[in-house]
């Protein structure tokens, strides 16, 4: 008996001891080549290390894992084109992958989503299938089909509102089928990641391959990183294998609101530690991101404007309801201009991030503030009507040729070339209520708000980045020992 109980003991303190030191791995390790959000330069990419090990998939997928993540992160910035020999490629057969493949990258259908794929054999003999939605390009024509269905949270033909994220649903259930045909074994696990709408696709696609496959699949190892919200509090289930990495000053990733979130479990990227030593591990990698250290004004530029949003569109339903303004122009011209406020946060985040990956036209903004004075002043003229139950058509419309002037002059040919007089009114007209506050006594209203996100543009994408998210990643889980 004693003897039992000391070879119980033992082995005990083997498991504690190996729970101590960290887990058994087998690494590989090698060179990873991956697309830079940040950089100033349209296609830049950065030479980094990784560390890969089959054994993370001899788990169980709902066993959070800071490696598998780093691992996943990487590929997401890898596998931004559908080139045979491409930074993604290259980096799924370093990491001993049989087989790459890629979906119609240049597919020109708004809801289609590009992805990566590669297959291989495991210990175990189990078949791993490892797909990456892609999250950026340098293509705009690929890039801003994306933007466009960021902000559709609504089926613009239904009169109901679903549980889910309408574009990001319809993206997911369009490429299933593909994806679960890749299961050509009968034991099978999957390797799901995606940043941003990528983030959000893999999100759901995740659930609706355990729905699909049931029994069948063994396992999937679902990680997303900076996805915006998916599906309605109420109807996100119980799925602790999918893993989303958020910073929260990240305004994408309080977006949408209402009650909405993800699916599975969300995990807080952005932490003392990981804002410690953030500047550091940026300049180790070679990041132009470490030149920039954030404001502290970002955080809060970012929830109140989400806070606002809130204020101005307190329902789900009301954010795809139709409107239409009708007045009598300055010059005697007659105005009709129908619009919804998803249209307009669509247009108005297509326009924000659109350009090479890094730069705006609203970059260009902050040094032409003082050209968009009278712009403004008709912007806060107009609000002040709006809240007067007057209407504020014609205000907001002279803000509108102002701040279109303003954009047409420094705009290149890629970034605004299909944005016109309307298509920037139908933006201000919600973007007017939310970056522009009116005191409750009726003072002076504060427009502070909305000259923080003209000069904070960079700093309030920073924490959404490819290199930012990365280099957190890479503090959370550093390189084991070879």
């Amino acid at each position: 008996m004693k003897k039992k109980t000391a070879i119980l003991i033992a082995a005990f303190t083997a498991v504690l001891l190996l729970s101590a030191c960290g887990s058994s791995y087998e690494y590989r390790f090698g060179d990873v080549e991956w697309y830079s959000t940040y950089a100033e330069e349209k296609g830049t990419t950065i030479k980094d290390t990784y560390y890969y090990s089959d054994d993370w998939f001899s788990g169980k997928p709902e066993k959070e894992n800071t490696e598998l993540a780093l691992a996943s992160m990487q590929l997401t910035a890898a596998a931004v084109t559908d080139e045979e020999n491409g930074t993604g490629a290259a980096f799924l057969k370093n990491m001993g992958f049989e087989e790459v493949g890629f979906s119609d990258f240049k597919s020109a259908d708004p809801d289609d989503c590009n992805y990566t794929w590669a297959r291989k054999t495991l210990p175990d003999g189990s078949t791993l299938v490892a797909v990456a939605i892609q999250s950026a390009s340098d293509d705009m024509d690929i890039k801003n089909k994306g933007w466009k269905q960021n902000f559709t949270v609504n089926d613009p033909d239904a009169a109901e509102t679903s549980g889910e994220h309408f574009a990001f649903a319809r993206a997911a259930d369009k490429v299933v089928d593909d994806i679960a045909a890749l299961a050509n074994a009968d034991k099978v696990k999957f390797w799901i990641t995606g940043q941003s709408r990528g983030g959000a696709i893999a999100n759901i696609l995740a659930v609706r391959l355990s729905e699909k496959l049931g029994d069948k699949n063994a396992g999937i190892f679902a990680y997303t990183f900076e996805a915006p919200a998916t599906v309605d509090e109420a109807d996100k289930g119980d799925y602790k294998n999918i893993h989303n990495y958020v910073c929260s000053d990240d305004f994408v990733t309080m977006i949408p609101m209402w009650g909405m979130t993800r699916y599975g479990v969300t995990h807080d990227l952005k932490t003392k530690e990981t804002d410690a030593d953030l500047i550091a591990e940026l300049g180790k990698m070679g990041s132009e991101a470490a030149d920039l250290k954030p404001r502290i004004v970002t955080e809060k530029v970012a929830n109140e404007i989400v806070s606002n949003l809130e204020k101005k569109i307190p329902d789900r339903a009301d954010f795809s309801k139709t409107m239409t303004d009708k007045w009598t122009g300055a010059d005697g011209n007659q105005h009709e201009i129908t619009y919804s406020y998803q249209d307009s946060f669509t247009d108005l985040m297509d326009f924000v991030f659109s350009g090479d990956g890094s730069e705006s036209p609203v970059s260009g903004l902050a040094s032409k503030k003082d050209d968009l004075s009278a712009g403004v002043d008709h912007l806060v003229n107009g609000l002040k009507l709006e809240n007067a139950g007057d209407d504020p058509s014609p205000e907001y419309w002279e803000a509108a040729e102002n701040f279109y002037d303003v954009l047409s002059k420094i705009a290149d040919e890629d970034s605004s070339a299909a944005l016109n007089e309307e298509d920037v009114y139908k933006i201000l007209r919600l973007a007017a209520p939310v970056l522009i506050e009116l005191p409750e006594d009726q003072g002076d209203p504060s427009t502070e708000l909305l000259t923080d996100v003209i000069a904070y543009n960079k700093e309030l994408t920073y924490s959404h980045m490819f290199d930012t998210i990365i280099a957190r990643l890479k503090i959370l889980a550093p390189m084991p020992e070879k």
